[in-house]
């Protein structure tokens, strides 16, 4: 698997956890407080996972691409 295949498969997962987020902030709006904090919860923790997909997905993307650069190799 090259990096740019792991990249999609990074981006795959990253819009997976964005729409549960999307899924979950739903949800909370009918919820008792209760079982809304427990969502918030859960958002909280999904969303530096979320973060880190997407960094993961920039840089196995771009991972040459400075390399490239700085051995006078433009794009």
């Amino acid at each position: 698997m090259t990096l740019l295949e792991l990249s999609a498969v990074y981006a795959e997962g990253a819009e997976r956890i964005r729409l549960r987020i999307l899924e979950l902030r739903t949800a909370q709006t009918g919820a008792d407080p209760e079982e809304a904090e427990a969502l918030g919860r859960r958002i909280r923790e999904l969303l530096p996972m979320w973060r880190d997909m997407r960094e993961m997905t920039r840089l196995t993307a771009h991972y040459y691409d400075g390399r490239r650069e700085t051995l006078g190799q433009k794009r």
